[in-house]
């Protein structure tokens, strides 16, 4: 569980920076839009962009190209990055299948301590 909350986490922070890159974007350009996966992919290694789309158009189908991941890939990075990390942190603290203790079972009584001594 620590793991979903670290990527969690993580992916809220990387919807921060798509957050900060858009605004700095618009400040500079003068027009607004949000970036999206594949323009953040392009921006990260352009190679391996171009390398996944041939390897998908030749080895599987270029239908799945153009009607899967093309699409996938023009989704903006900011609801993305956001929706995914809060999913994430959801799953994270999800007790387990555990019930809680005050629910099924109810509340345990504190426990009385004796003392020995002089009383």
């Amino acid at each position: 569980m620590v793991v979903f909350r670290a990527l969690g986490w993580l992916l809220l922070a990387m919807a921060v920076a798509a957050i900060v890159h858009d605004a700095l974007a618009w400040w500079t350009e003068g027009s607004f839009h949000l970036l999206g996966l594949g323009d953040l992919w392009s921006h990260l290694d352009t190679r391996s962009l171009a390398d996944a789309q041939t390897a998908i158009q030749r080895s599987v189908s270029s239908a799945l190209w153009f009607w899967l991941v093309r699409p996938v890939l023009m989704v903006p990075v900011l609801p993305a990055f956001l929706v995914l990390g809060l999913i994430f942190l959801w799953i994270g603290n999800r007790s387990g299948g555990r019930p809680d203790t005050g629910f099924v079972l109810g509340s345990r009584p504190p426990r009385r301590r004796r003392y020995r001594g002089l009383s």
